[in-house]
């Protein structure tokens, strides 16, 4: 599997039992207490996208009270259900740092519940 620029963010709770990563659209997502909680994106060979940074899994109605933690996060332009940092982001480091340590904690606000996948059904 490709290795992420950013997987130091997972030291806070690589540990934990539940914590687990897997490949998604070229980027890495990050589970931790049954959701998801993050996707680390950087650009891809295939110039899908050009993003290198952090999206955090979130439900729009945490959005709010998020950025108002954490104003260094926004509204990713292409994905808005979810909340971007951009890796040149002056006070990326130190941001992603605390939102790891509030992920940690089992904050409810961060993380979505991944959506069962349906089985292939028979045509009639």
């Amino acid at each position: 599997m490709k290795t992420f620029a950013n997987e130091w963010i997972f030291q806070v709770f690589e540990d934990h039992p539940s914590f687990f990563t897997k490949s998604m659209f070229g980027g890495l997502a990050v589970y931790l207490f049954g959701r998801q909680i993050m996707l680390l994106v950087e650009p891809t060979r295939t110039g899908r996208w050009k993003w290198h940074g952090v999206l955090i899994c979130t439900e729009h109605a945490y959005q709010s009270s998020i950025i108002e933690e954490f104003p260094q996060l926004a509204p990713h332009d292409f994905l808005k259900k979810w909340l971007y940092i951009d890796s040149g982001h002056e006070e990326f480091e130190t941001t992603m740092q605390r939102v790891a340590e509030a992920i940690a904690r089992d904050d409810r606000r961060f993380g979505i519940h991944p959506h069962p996948r349906k089985g292939k059904g028979r045509g009639r």
